[in-house]
């Protein structure tokens, strides 16, 4: 009996790690979406979820975001909410704005100085990633996506 109760809650409390709630209220309209941001690797500044599409001709085009949010760091992870509008292909871009500037810092040579991450997680070798490698699709009530964070 014993060994049961500890087996359960080990896989209660394992299980609930990859469901943490939004530290923000979802936007009233459109499809929530939980961003789950693993890998903070301080709790400076501010993370900032950016959702694009479901055009893809708009991923990563400066003013052609369907939703952000930004919200104080904590290092580790945290989750974040976003909405798309309707359902569809989107992607997510999660940016560590750690000296909390609001802008994402380069390098002289255009790489990123602060932590980023992009939902499904690419390889990325410098160059951007695209909408394709990145999107997921958002249907029914919750959508969920893992994001890494890389520095």
């Amino acid at each position: 009996m014993f060994v049961f109760i500890m087996f359960s809650l080990s896989v209660s409390a394992s299980f609930g790690e990859g469901l943490q709630l939004p530290v923000n209220t979802c936007p009233p309209e459109g499809k929530p979406i939980y961003v789950h941001v693993h890998g903070i690797k301080n709790s400076a500044g501010s993370i900032k979820a950016v959702l694009y599409g479901p055009d893809p001709e708009s991923f990563l085009v400066k003013g052609a975001k369907a939703d952000k949010e930004r919200e104080p760091a904590q290092k580790g992870s945290m989750t974040l909410c976003v909405a798309a509008p309707v359902e569809g292909k989107y992607a997510v871009v999660v940016y560590h704005d750690e000296n909390d500037d609001r802008k994402f810092d380069r390098n002289w040579i255009g790489l990123p100085t602060e932590g980023f991450g992009v939902s499904n997680n690419p390889s990325l070798f410098l160059a951007a990633p695209n909408f394709e490698e990145s999107s997921f699709e958002v249907i029914g009530e919750v959508t969920h996506v893992d994001v890494e964070m890389k520095y």
